[in-house]
């Protein structure tokens, strides 16, 4: 009975985490140590890459990491109005 209660929160929810996610660079790298090959990260792959000059392929996986960030964007959009319209309505 409450999952669909709380399905447009819950939703909201994790398309934020995925954001968060995404752009985290700092605690990955010190919390995990930044152990090359076992604890990477897309943030932290661009830093490795730009550090070998490998710039080509850091410029490569940045506009990947924009890509997803204007998914996740226009998902978190999405979601704003659809719980917006299904709150107007009325619906349950």
């Amino acid at each position: 009975m409450t999952l669909p209660n709380v399905r447009w929160g819950l939703l909201y929810g994790v398309i934020l985490c995925n954001a968060r996610a995404m752009g985290e660079f700092g605690a990955v790298s010190v919390v995990s140590g930044h152990i090359r090959g076992a604890t990477n990260t897309l943030p932290l792959h661009v830093e490795i890459l730009y550090n070998e000059y490998n710039f080509t392929g850091a410029f490569a996986v940045a506009s990947l990491l924009t890509v997803l960030a204007l998914v996740t964007l226009v998902a978190k959009a999405l979601v704003e109005w659809r719980a917006q319209h299904h709150d107007l309505s009325g619906e349950r």
